[in-house]
């Protein structure tokens, strides 16, 4: 966080002893999606100064709808940067002094880095990165029987005297 957004934030108390008020109108808000978004935690993101606790924070995830939309895009945004995490991850290359178990290890370290990422992904944007498959069918059949009622009924009620038929007389 800048310095010149710490000194934009001035919050207001509400009595003695109270914990601070942090309006929607609050630079801090935009602040917590910005950093959600780049790929940082909400709980990393509010340790830095000059922001509301973990518990505010909720109560206006929970109670407020346009934080709450901003922060469900923020976290599909994190969600989408941890994906390109995961490239990174599996691109590297390992350093080449590594040998054996040191080796290893840091094949390991990058799986684990991947899995974790992939996980949390997953729980995010669930619709993006999820394992489930969506496999929901609707029913679309008709009913032939219902159909030609319907017809009938919009036949006997058309009272416009249009004959789209030609009669024609048959020669026998």
């Amino acid at each position: 966080m800048t310095q010149n957004l710490a000194s934009e934030m001035t919050v207001t108390k509400k009595g003695p002893g109270r914990k601070p008020v942090f309006p929607i109108e609050h630079p801090c808000w935009q602040e917590i999606c910005k950093q959600i978004s780049t790929g940082k935690s909400l709980t990393t993101t509010l340790k830095a100064e000059g922001m509301p606790s973990l518990q505010c924070a909720m109560v206006m995830i929970r109670n407020n709808a346009e934080f709450r939309a901003m922060y469900d895009k923020a976290t599909e945004n994190r969600a989408d940067r941890l994906a390109e995490e995961i490239i990174e991850l599996s691109d590297a290359e390992m350093p080449a002094h590594l040998e054996g178990p040191m080796a290893s290890a840091w094949v390991q370290q990058k799986r684990m880095q991947v899995d974790a990422r992939k996980w949390v992904a997953s729980k995010l944007y669930a619709k993006r990165y999820g394992d489930r498959i969506d496999v929901a069918v609707t029913d679309t059949r008709i009913s032939v029987m219902d159909a030609l009622k319907e017809a009938k009924q919009r036949v006997l009620k058309d009272e416009s005297n249009v004959v789209d038929v030609e009669s024609k007389t048959v020669d026998s």
